[in-house]
């Protein structure tokens, strides 16, 4: 009996200690959010950290909307920007599975209208962003056209010459990402590539709060979205993302942006050696590395570059980063919302956080997420 009641203490002493230690690192966590969103330039930030056992702490901060001064929570769906080419990613390693990807064709056996003036060009370049497709002129990052389908947003950059020979060089551009859209909704039998993502990622990850940033629907808890134009925050322009729905134009929450990146753990969703493809960093025409694989940023390289930089506490991060090497990543960056999420293979868990304006500077989303993925960590 003593034996029993001995033992029956010493697992009670544990588990306190161990909830102890789990309230211990969210009382750090909320400390450093809530110290963010002191900032004049933030209006609010929301956090979702996950592992393979589901959601381990998600919270808002701050207001989603600051004129009817609606609380930001871990519900608010935010505007994701880039990370939506992840997604997009997701749909299309779906599709590769089903044999009906090549990444290595000419981008005009999917997509007919592709000019024949350029040189030839293959998903896996545009995947990787080295296929010379360029980014943004000065003032369409304002677009709010409504395009109705993915080909007629294509007429915005497919005559513009490319930058460079296709695979030679490294050149960020989210426009590439329509394309990859365009092919992948005729590899599919021309099914819409609204529809594609649905029934590729939305429905068999549950991932209700996920769907298209688009201006005519009634979203429930979407975030308003603000720019800081250096004194105070400004409602931002309105923009339509049907241009770039592939590579710019999801609203979700956090919480299912890290489920989402978790899936990514496991060969429940997608096979091991789609997963190996995914998260290898693709090569350059001279045999270098590129910062991506398909779709994913692999490795914090790029950080740890910037950091080096940082006379202030880039030593600090980048001390965090090593360790935690084995790492994938998207950010995002939007007209009223910048995203970082973090994916750390070592140990299984993932961090997403989203502020709801356009200023990138002043409270940065990647140091954010790099402590809480760095708090969360699981010992041992």
């Amino acid at each position: 009996m003593n034996s029993f009641i001995n033992r029956t203490l010493f697992f009670s002493v544990v588990l306190f200690s161990l909830s102890c230690h789990a309230n211990d690192i969210e009382k750090i966590a909320i400390q450093v959010f809530e110290d963010a969103v002191l900032s004049p330039s933030v209006p609010g930030i929301s956090v979702a950290v996950a592992d393979k056992t589901g959601i381990k702490w998600a919270k808002g901060f701050g207001f989603a909307n600051l004129e009817h001064k609606v609380p930001m929570t871990a519900e608010t769906k935010m505007r994701i920007g880039s990370v939506a080419k992840v997604i997009t990613t997701a749909a299309l390693m779906r599709l590769y599975e089903k044999g009906l990807i090549d990444f290595n064709k000419d981008i005009r056996s999917y997509v007919p209208q592709w000019p024949e003036k350029h040189k030839k060009i293959t998903l896996k370049q545009l995947v990787s962003h080295t296929s010379g497709i360029r980014h943004y002129k000065k003032g369409e990052f304002l677009n709010n056209g409504d395009y109705k389908t993915t080909t007629d947003a294509l007429d915005i950059f497919m005559q513009d010459e490319l930058l460079f020979v296709p695979g030679q060089k490294f050149s960020y551009s989210t426009y590439a990402w329509t394309l990859v859209s365009a092919a992948m909704e005729s590899a599919a039998g021309d099914v819409p590539f609204k529809s594609l993502i649905r029934e590729q990622v939305l429905t068999p990850l549950n991932l209700s709060n996920t769907t298209f940033d688009d201006n005519d629907v009634i979203i429930s808890n979407r975030q308003s979205s603000y720019s800081f134009n250096g004194d105070s925050l400004v409602n931002a322009p309105e923009v339509f993302s049907s241009y770039k729905y592939a590579g710019g134009g999801f609203l979700a929450t956090p919480s299912d942006v890290s489920m989402f990146a978790i899936a990514h753990t496991n060969q429940n969703y997608l096979k091991s050696e789609t997963l190996q493809k995914m998260f290898t960093k693709l090569k350059l025409t001279d045999e270098s590395d590129s910062l991506f694989g398909i779709g994913w940023m692999i490795g914090f390289d790029r950080y740890i570059n910037k950091a080096k930089k940082d006379k202030s506490n880039g030593a600090e991060f980048i001390s965090l980063m090593k360790q935690h090497p084995n790492s994938v990543m998207h950010s995002g960056g939007s007209m009223g919302g910048v995203t970082m999420m973090i994916l750390c293979l070592d140990h299984n868990h993932s961090v997403t956080v989203v502020k709801n304006v356009s200023d990138e500077y002043s409270v940065n989303v990647f140091n954010l997420a790099l402590k809480t993925l760095d708090l969360f960590t699981p010992e041992g």
